[in-house]
């Protein structure tokens, strides 16, 4: 009986065990593959030229845009908080200069102060008048100096005289008339660092007493 069982285990046969063939290699833990690095580098610059390409084509589009967007006008500009002002200023008309040859001036000397008239015949000739004709007036007490100017004169003229006027007399008294003869009449007063002429007082008349003549007595007659 242990012979037929014997011959019974014999004929069952262990299964075959694998071989390993010698030319076959399992990758080792830690050590990378040979060509995966090259393969992503390659992966990573077309990514990074895609990029490039697709920004470039996104600013020379924008870039298109802009230049075609219509220009905002200046005028409808704000800065800050106010309106740009694109008028064009408006000229201002110069004044014309004054021909002072053509004023005509008479100066009244009213201090009684001898030289006072061409004192200042001579100061409004240094200003470029030269019609100024001198005298004296009637009243030679005067203290305020007093300028008539014409109404047709010019006001660049009547404020230059009133200027220098106030420039040498200690008080000016401006009037206007429209019937004078001249352009303008100034009365002279007292100039500044001047007093008043001290008027003279007359001296005392001599009286004389009457004279008595001697009778004669009459002769007689034979």
């Amino acid at each position: 009986m242990e012979d037929g069982q014997n011959t019974g285990n014999s004929q069952v046969q262990a299964p075959p065990q694998e071989t390993l063939s010698p030319n076959v290699s399992f990758p080792t833990v830690g050590q990378p593959q040979k060509g995966g690095g090259a393969k992503t580098l390659l992966v990573v610059g077309i990514l990074v030229l895609v990029a490039i390409l697709g920004f470039v084509i996104y600013k020379s589009a924008t870039s298109k845009g802009e230049a075609l967007a219509e220009p905002t006008p200046i005028e409808n500009q704000i800065v800050g908080n106010q309106d740009v002002n694109t008028d064009t200023p408006t000229p201002v008309a110069t004044a014309k200069p004054i021909d002072k040859t053509q004023v005509s001036i008479q100066i009244q000397n009213g201090t009684g102060i001898t030289g006072e008239a061409a004192y200042l015949q001579t100061a409004l000739k240094d200003l470029g008048y030269t019609d100024v004709k001198v005298g004296n007036a009637g009243d030679q007490t005067a203290s305020v100096t007093v300028v008539t100017f014409s109404s047709s004169l010019d006001s660049a003229a009547v404020s230059e005289l009133t200027l220098k006027l106030n420039s040498i007399y200690q008080n000016v008294t401006v009037k206007t008339s429209s019937t004078q003869t001249f352009d303008v009449v100034v009365v002279t007063g007292l100039r500044k660092g001047t007093t008043a002429k001290p008027s003279a007082s007359p001296s005392p008349k001599p009286s004389t007493s009457p004279s008595v003549s001697p009778s004669t007595s009459p002769t007689g007659t034979q």
